[in-house]
């Protein structure tokens, strides 16, 4: 369904087999709709909005395409993802993010004169309100993470650009959960807007586990997970300040970890990242607004070391592993109390069972409680035998006096 410069690139990365989402929203893009797209997370929706987008431009409309993402992180890996396709085509692209070099960053818009723009929010908008970005140029905008980006950006700025846009362009809003932004969109954005949602053909390949800890012992739980086979994870937090605090802590144990937060700079967080990705590290702690929408090559574990407040925020941890179907493990760590409350709140979303170690794995099957066996030093034993001879001894001497004596019944001559 590709044009040919895109299916050799496509071939190229192994990628012959188009995803549900990329086939259900292909056609409608290429015709110029504005859609709301659900997939769930890490089933390629970023070449689905991508892909079809990049065909319909033409070379030399400078800013035709604008993708927003709410993180620089996020930013960054969709244009390392989409670039041999931009390549490939004859485009050229650029990144607008607050951790970069806002000179350098001014300078490849002056001169590149890019078709192709992904930005953070805050990032567009400074350019924009200067107006190296002109509304008329933007003939596709798309806002990836559609159902957080709130989180990043102020409405009635986004709104705005989106009523002022050409009735010639179209919107692309996608995501993984439901929002304020997707269910509203037509109202938000004076527009009609078609909505796919392939949720809930899509399978996942994501094991949802419940691990039961007290907080003296997290640690120790956390020791033995980075122990288990082909472990590969993120623990999240759900602020800074419990992470820093637990960092410190965790820092005088021997296992190696690197931190993602959003106040570090852009290098310390592009240097954790590819440690995990590279197998430096195992384990990498974050928060949820700086490890938003990152794909990380064979991540194999989601630890929960608070336990998520709402199921958006429970999905989007979850879709960091088990991406492309893959086999991925969600390990939320708490008491009986917590189990019950998540549950609850997961009921109609995903099943979360109990997990257990076995030894240097996890089961789901309750450990058997083994039975005590006192060990006997060999003094213990040879006192044992002392007691049992002296008992002995005394057994027959007390036996002399008892019993039925018949001399005491002779009557004397």
């Amino acid at each position: 369904m590709y044009q040919e410069k895109v299916k050799t690139v496509l071939e190229k990365e192994h990628k012959n087999r188009p995803t549900l989402i990329q086939t259900a929203t292909y056609d409608a893009i290429k015709n110029g709709a504005s859609l709301v797209a659900l997939a769930k997370t890490g089933t390629g929706k970023t070449l689905a909005y991508a892909l079809p987008s990049l065909e319909r431009l033409e070379p030399g409309q400078a800013n035709s395409l604008v993708i927003f993402a709410p993180t620089t992180e996020l930013a960054v890996q969709i244009r390392r993802a989409i670039n041999p396709y931009i390549h490939a085509l004859g485009l050229r692209g650029v990144s607008l993010v607050g951790a970069g070099n806002r000179k350098r960053q001014e300078d490849n818009l002056k001169k590149k004169h890019p078709e192709v723009v992904i930005a953070t929010p805050g990032r567009f908008f400074d350019f924009f309100s200067s107006g190296r970005i002109k509304l008329n140029q933007i003939k596709t905008l798309i806002i990836d993470e559609a159902d957080d980006i709130l989180e990043f950006t102020k409405m009635n700025l986004l709104s705005s650009l989106g009523q002022n846009l050409g009735s010639d362009s179209q919107i692309l809003l996608f995501g993984a959960t439901d929002s304020e932004i997707t269910r509203e969109a037509e109202e938000l954005f004076e527009r009609n807007f078609l909505l796919i949602d392939v949720r809930k053909e899509q399978e996942t390949e994501n094991k949802n586990y419940f691990l039961q800890v007290d907080n003296a012992h997290k640690i120790e739980f956390l020791q033995r997970l980075t122990r288990l086979e082909n472990f590969k994870g993120i623990l999240f937090f759900d602020s800074n300040q419990t992470m820093l605090k637990f960092a410190g802590i965790f820092s005088h144990t021997k296992t190696k970890f690197d931190l993602l937060a959003t106040d570090f700079g852009k290098e310390r967080r592009q240097k954790a990242l590819h440690n995990l990705a590279s197998g430096k590290t195992k384990l990498l702690l974050a928060t949820d607004l700086a490890a938003r929408g990152l794909d990380i090559p064979g991540l194999t574990y989601v630890i929960n070391f608070d336990i998520p407040r709402d199921v958006n925020t429970y999905l989007h941890r979850a879709g960091r592993t088990g991406r492309m179907n893959a086999v991925g493990y969600v390990v939320s760590l708490g008491n009986d109390h917590d189990f019950r409350d998540l549950k609850k709140l997961l009921e109609d979303h995903v099943e979360l069972t109990r997990v257990y170690f076995s030894g240097n794995k996890l089961t789901t099957k309750l450990p058997k409680k083994k039975k005590k066996v006192e060990k006997i030093t060999k003094e213990e034993q040879s006192e044992n035998k002392v007691v049992k001879v002296n008992k002995k001894k005394r057994k027959k001497r007390n036996n002399k006096n008892k019993g039925y004596h018949p001399h005491y019944l002779k009557v004397k001559k």
